[in-house]
């Protein structure tokens, strides 16, 4: 069973406007010297920027993994497509096609705040700088192919841009996991300092108590040794989260706060069509069906809608 990744995996929260103010009341009453400004990367509130950060490397490395996984899925169809085409050169096919997907912000350009310190820097720098280098070997590798230049070199170049691929997106994914073990405690500290006044403190907490849940459930879909007790932790999984959602349901958003309603009940919907995946994957172990792992995939595609309404809901 492949592994899933899903990229993001640290709180993203940024304020409402009526609870910023009430923060930066707060701040002001506490530090009047202290002149805080939400637009820069050193506001002068040092959580803030620490959470303002985290948000762009959680955006940023979501649209890298995406292009990563696009990438690779064009790389494959074409040696496939060039293995077959010198095999059976008689044979009628298609050239792979590739869709193209935005790399504005997996590109855009990102400042560390100063209450990070330089080496975080110099992750997010070599994130962009490997990335940059893997959109240069896609451009190589669309060339080589509206060329034609396969029927010279019999494929070589494909082999040649996947080693180098590889090495890069390996490099990529490296600097990803370094920066997100580095800012994972000091996101958490963040997040308990701002939640402290914040209106949402429990629909944001407990939704993020949700997001994690989910995240384990497709974390432990993987590797499965027994299958007998990981149907057992299937049904427990499915159980709690069905918990939570009901919980989110009867926590309502308040009346000051009535902008955020839309996206946590988008949150909330997101939820439910997972719960919907989960009885279908549910159904297929208990029949020993063999669309188990496309339903498994199906899964996967839910727990990313989940992190996305998730993001919406706290940006």
């Amino acid at each position: 069973m492949k592994k899933i990744t899903i990229a993001a995996g640290i709180f993203v929260l940024t304020c409402t406007a009526t609870s910023c103010d009430k923060i930066k009341e707060k701040l002001s009453q506490q530090n009047k010297t202290t002149k805080i400004n939400p637009f820069s990367v050193d506001s002068g509130n040092e959580s803030q920027d620490i959470i303002a950060f985290n948000n762009k490397i959680v955006k940023m490395d979501k649209a890298q993994a995406d292009y990563i996984k696009s990438f690779e899925e064009g790389l494959t169809s074409m040696d496939d497509f060039v293995k077959n085409a010198l095999e059976n050169p008689n044979a009628m096919r298609f050239t792979p096609v590739s869709t193209p997907i935005s790399t504005f912000i997996a590109l855009e350009e990102i400042k560390a705040p100063k209450v990070l310190g330089g080496e975080y820097q110099k992750l997010a720098d070599k994130m962009i700088s490997t990335f940059k280098d893997l959109k240069t070997l896609q451009e190589e590798l669309s060339a080589y192919k509206n060329a034609e230049d396969w029927k010279d070199d019999k494929g070589k170049k494909i082999t040649e841009i996947k080693a180098k691929a590889d090495k890069i997106i390996d490099e990529n994914r490296d600097a990803a996991s370094q920066l997100f073990t580095k800012l994972e405690d000091k996101a958490d500290k963040a997040e308990v300092e701002m939640l402290k006044n914040h209106p949402l403190k429990q629909q944001i907490t407990q939704s993020k108590e949700i997001l994690d849940l989910t995240q384990k459930i497709i974390d432990d879909s993987y590797d499965i040794k027994d299958e007998a007790a990981y149907k057992k932790l299937f049904a427990q999984q499915y159980q709690q989260l069905e918990k939570l959602y009901n919980r989110n349901l009867e926590n309502k958003i308040p009346s000051a706060e009535k902008n955020k309603e839309a996206s946590y009940n988008s949150f909330n919907n997101a939820v439910n069509t997972f719960l919907g995946q989960m009885r279908i994957v549910q159904r297929s172990m208990n029949e020993n069906n063999e669309q188990l792992m496309s339903d498994l995939d199906d899964l996967e595609r839910e727990a990313k809608n989940v992190l996305g309404r998730y993001n919406y809901f706290v940006d």
